[in-house]
């Protein structure tokens, strides 16, 4: 299995969250043939990173990634502890449980990276990072991830895993684009303070900038802000579904079109601007 890459060189992470054989619960190319072409396309342009999570398609997905082979196929891959929803979700035996039943499902002995998927404020972060170490000590992974923490939150993890001597992270996951930018002011200024990666999900706005939905009005029939599309898209709707953001993209869809762009390019464009060479996205 290979390290996570160090080369800094253009990355692209395939983010997995809509692949997956049940479309009810959020997957959108459900066919594993499709899929294994799909990472053909990715691995021949000399990408090899994906990110999963245990929560994903039903707790389904990466089952989809053992069936597709991710192993044979010398790709580097992160997954995320279970989502906390309710205080206390990130205690140290559910932290273990959710590792070992990704592994069982990856059919791995270790991952890549490991991410906290969110940060649960219910109990102190040294009783979920101690659970962390240990299992880094059995091999369980090789690189600590957090996604979606405060960037107070950040700081308060490294300081805790240097003063306990356990493994800290190296790599901070969050949503960023051209139109969502609320993690410069801090969060940038906390990764490159305590020597966290930044890795950017959404980078396209979750698909708004296809340019396909004009207004909030619209509800669309497939895609992650479908109705059809039960939570997820509900989260979608609440996240992108404002003013600011239907005139956002119609201030860069003026531009784009000034500059005989599309809306991906004039998307990809901006919402790189600040990241660093190491950075990456997916």
């Amino acid at each position: 299995m290979p390290l996570v890459a160090s080369k800094l060189t253009d990355r692209i992470i395939l983010g997995l969250m809509t692949f997956g054989e049940s479309a009810a619960d959020g997957a959108r190319v459900t066919d594993l043939a499709t899929f294994n072409k799909a990472l053909d396309v990715f691995q021949s342009r000399g990408y090899n990173e994906v990110d999963t999570a245990r929560v994903y398609v039903g707790e389904q997905q990466e089952a989809f990634m053992a069936k597709a082979g991710w192993k044979e196929r010398g790709l580097t891959l992160a997954t995320k502890v279970r989502y906390p929803k309710d205080p206390g979700d990130n205690a140290g035996d559910k932290v273990i449980k959710s590792v070992e039943e990704s592994l069982q499902a990856l059919g791995t002995d270790r991952v890549d990276l490991l991410y906290l998927h969110r940060a649960d404020r219910g109990i102190p972060f040294a009783e979920t990072l101690e659970a962390v170490d240990r299992l880094h000590k059995q091999g369980k992974f090789i690189r600590l991830g957090l996604s979606n923490f405060a960037a107070f939150e950040v700081a308060e993890v490294v300081m805790t895993c240097q003063q306990n001597g356990w493994i800290r992270p190296t790599v901070y996951q969050g949503m960023y684009n051209a139109i969502t930018r609320n993690i410069e002011s801090e969060l940038f200024v906390a990764c490159r303070r305590y020597g966290l990666d930044i890795v950017v999900y959404n980078p396209i706005a979750g698909g708004l900038f296809s340019g396909k939905i004009k207004s909030q009005d619209i509800l669309p029939e497939s895609g992650r802000f479908s109705h059809n599309n039960g939570a997820q898209g509900e989260g979608y709707r609440k996240r992108y579904f404002k003013d600011s953001t239907f005139q956002a993209l119609k201030l860069m869809e003026e531009v784009a079109a000034k500059h005989n762009l599309s809306m991906i390019e004039m998307g990809a464009a901006l919402g790189r601007s600040p990241l660093a060479p190491e950075d990456h996205e997916w």
